[in-house]
């Protein structure tokens, strides 16, 4: 109390105003607020220190991305958003069929994944906010797999998970692409955010510490643009995204998490061939300002998702774009536009009756995975009840856990395909 007394006293001395030196004490007390939250924030997407347990996925949940993505994140200014609704104006769907799912779980913490290539340098980390593994990377470089090497069809989509400490905020961009390159030198050469010559389109993310982030797209059709004020990536506020691309020919659409930013017509020439997909990192000074990128959860799925004649012409649909949080029949909410397209078809063809099926991969016990398959069966049936209108009485429900596998349970690629839900029509 005396040393309010005098520090109102001094104040007066000087000709400060009480409300002026609350203020003063204001701004002091939130310059410290935020300098916490700088810090907590990379704090969570430093790497671990040896001995630390990184979370990893027991291979129960059919998703094409084996992180818990809607665990509440230590960086994030409040809880994550578990409501499907939140994610209503989110109508992706992914490919019938998974091509690549890239998770590291096969790569050493502290190495360059073994089926990848560079002329820079990363290295696989964990971190304290989200599980898995994640590739960092913490200089320019570009980095792609190698054991992607087929053309792809002119209907995929590309999901990935990318985060970004502080140090590149406002310095740093992120550049994913898909583009047609003949040889590694081309790879190198084509991946680069500037180079748009070849068919490609390229996707650019850069976080911004003050304001809102920065998205740049390009491809030879449309050349270079850029989307200022995005507030879905602006570090430290939010730090992490998770990006989806969907190519239908010419089109290209591109989401950050529920927000569909761009939809593009004519993107790409018509049977454009993209083979290469390739991940570009820059920011200057990494060391200096101790910057890092962070990407996971990569998933390419070809081929269009034709729900009506699957269902209602061969009798059966299998989605791989219905997400259930790890070890749980909680549905995640980016799942919003695989079950909208479902939804649409039994809503258009009223005298249809479906069973539900789940289904898991290999990974774990064999009861504990059977159990969890009928109950996000049943999960599924009540969120399109609930969320979209459909009687459920025209919804049965069932599990086989590991028991039909479609592909093989010994590869990544194998355990995402079985990873799914069927609907059967009766």
């Amino acid at each position: 109390m005396k040393k309010a007394i005098l520090l109102l006293s001094i104040c007066a001395i000087a000709g400060t105003t009480q409300a002026q030196l609350f203020d003063r004490i204001k701004n002091k007390v939130q310059q410290k607020v935020n300098e916490k939250i700088d810090k907590t924030i990379d704090d969570a997407t430093a790497p671990k220190k040896k001995g630390d347990q990184g979370t990893t996925n027991s291979g129960n949940t059919p998703t094409t991305g084996e992180s818990d993505n809607t665990a509440p994140a230590a960086n994030n200014s409040g809880p994550a958003n578990t409501d499907i609704k939140s994610y209503s104006r989110f109508d992706f769907v992914p490919g019938e069929k998974i091509i690549m799912h890239e998770n590291f779980a096969q790569d050493a913490v502290g190495e360059f994944p073994g089926q990848w290539n560079t002329r820079s340098g990363a290295e696989i980390v964990t971190v304290s906010n989200r599980p898995g593994k994640w590739l960092a990377i913490k200089q320019d470089g570009i980095f792609y797999p190698e054991y992607l090497t087929s053309n792809l069809p002119d209907n995929f989509t590309l999901q990935v998970d990318v985060m970004a400490s502080n140090g590149v905020a406002g310095i740093g961009l992120l550049t994913i692409s898909v583009l047609k390159a003949a040889s590694t030198e081309e790879k190198f050469d084509l991946g680069n955010d500037n180079h748009i010559m070849a068919p490609s389109f390229k996707v650019s993310l850069a976080p911004k510490s003050s304001g809102e982030g920065l998205l740049r797209y390009s491809s030879n059709v449309i050349g270079n643009n850029t989307i200022n004020g995005l507030p879905v990536f602006n570090v430290p506020k939010k730090n992490y995204v998770r990006v989806s691309l969907w190519r239908q020919k010419q089109r290209v659409r591109v989401y950050l998490d529920s927000t569909k930013i761009l939809d593009l017509p004519r993107a790409l020439d018509a049977g454009a061939i993209l083979n290469t997909l390739a991940f570009a990192a820059y920011a200057p000074d990494y060391e200096k300002q101790d910057g890092t990128f962070y990407i996971s959860n990569i998933t390419l799925a070809v081929g269009a998702p034709d729900t009506r004649n699957k269902l209602i012409t061969e009798g059966k649909f299998i989605s791989h774009g219905i997400l259930f949080d790890t070890n749980s029949d909680q549905i995640k909410p980016e799942s919003y536009g695989a079950l909208k397209d479902i939804a649409n078809v039994l809503s258009e063809n009223a005298a249809v009756k479906v069973k539900i099926v789940g289904h898991t991969d290999a990974d774990g016990n064999d009861k504990l995975n059977l159990d969890l398959s009928k109950r996000r069966a049943d999960a599924v049936k009540a969120a399109l009840g609930k969320d979209f209108g459909i009687d459920v009485a025209r919804l049965e429900t069932d599990g086989k856990g590991k028991n039909q596998p479609i592909d093989n349970n010994n590869t990544e690629i194998g355990k995402a395909n079985n990873r799914r839900v069927e609907f059967i029509k009766l």
